[in-house]
């Protein structure tokens, strides 16, 4: 047994994913002794300009001081990147410029590229700890659904918070792929709009209700309001008994409006999450879209059809994509919850070779 073997027997490996967003970061720490998973550790973290805290950055430091054998994986977040049906650098020309970009070839098969400035500029941002691995999401996308890329044509998408990330396989050969930042992607305020509209009328409300749709008149307390006219008159009181009962009737009406302003600002927070779902979900649909109208519209690809798509879903969206990719583009479409940050240390444990 060689003395690296050994060593690694007696010590524990830790695995760290890390998967950044503008304003948060996931952190999975995977400990292992020899192929047993002795510990698992999540936890999130606010941050900002998607640059690790002093809290997060001494997080991981916490367990990279229990190991000398401790590995470090963070999903690729450059705006730069892609993956090309080629690991020729002469056939590449054909897919895009890669002059300044690092890439990495799959089996001889398929590559991912990232801009060489961007991926410096992501290593600088995790220069407390350092990175061992930085994981493209393609690389992802086509182990998550490693049962599915090699049969008929599919649409494979990777959904977060702050990215989405497809690509197409047919017969476990990659043809076509795509990164897009999708805070950035529809900036246009028309567009906005419209957004707001369309997601009004399918949730059926309207959005410049202030009530939206709560029927006050349905509060029992409420049904004496009109007897608020009573309190501006009261010559008409014949004792002091009726004043109490003023009183107390003004005090009933107090709870029951403060009752109705609760009940007013949770249906908003209902309906506002609603709406934002279907702004988010109508937006990443827009961009599979326009994807699918380059991919079928390119002459390399000759005109093949994708018939499913599966969604790799990091940030819990709404029902409403799979709905828009079945009713407006005719797929069969499936969505599965993934743990990025979890993948991401299995893929550190398995794949070296799919790091950047």
């Amino acid at each position: 047994m060689k003395l690296s073997g050994l060593i690694k027997k007696i010590y524990q490996q830790i695995f760290i994913g890390i998967v950044v967003q503008h304003s948060s970061m996931k952190v999975c720490v995977q400990l292992r002794k020899g192929n047993r998973l002795e510990k698992e550790v999540s936890r999130e973290f606010n941050i900002s300009h998607a640059t690790p805290t002093a809290e997060a950055n001494e997080f991981i430091k916490s367990y990279m001081d229990e190991s000398p054998f401790t590995y470090i994986a963070v999903l690729n977040d450059t705006l730069t990147q892609g993956a090309i049906p080629t690991c020729s650098m002469h056939q590449a020309e054909n897919f895009s410029d890669l002059g300044s970009c690092v890439t990495v070839c799959n089996e001889n098969k398929w590559m991912v590229y990232a801009e060489k400035t961007e991926l410096n500029a992501l290593q600088k941002r995790f220069l407390v700890n350092g990175l061992d691995f930085i994981f493209s999401p393609f690389f992802i996308l086509s182990n998550f659904f490693q049962d599915k890329i090699e049969g008929k044509t599919s649409l494979l998408v990777l959904i977060q918070d702050d990215y989405l990330s497809l690509c197409i396989f047919a017969e476990g050969e990659l043809l076509f792929a795509n990164h897009y930042a999708t805070k950035e992607a529809i900036e246009d305020e028309s567009m906005s709009e419209e957004l707001d509209e369309s997601a009004g009328e399918s949730l059926g409300f309207n959005l410049e209700d202030d009530d939206l749709s709560i029927n006050l008149d349905e509060i029992d307390a409420l049904d004496e309001l009109d007897a608020l006219d009573d309190l501006d008159n009261l010559q008409d009181l014949d004792d002091l008994d009726d004043l109490d009962e003023i009183e107390d009737f003004e005090e009933s009406l107090n709870e029951a409006v403060e009752e109705s302003e609760v009940a007013l600002e949770e249906a908003k927070t209902k309906y506002d999450s609603k709406i934002d779902n279907f702004s988010d979900d109508y937006k990443r649909f827009q961009l599979i879209q326009a994807s699918l109208q380059n991919f079928y519209n390119d002459s390399k690809y000759n005109n093949q059809f994708v018939e499913e798509t599966y969604i790799a879903d990091a940030c819990e969206s709404g029902p409403d994509l799979i709905k828009f990719l079945e009713e407006e583009l005719f797929v069969t479409a499936y969505k599965r919850s993934i743990d990025l940050d979890k993948e991401l240390a299995k893929m550190a444990i398995k794949e070296a070779k799919y790091a950047i």
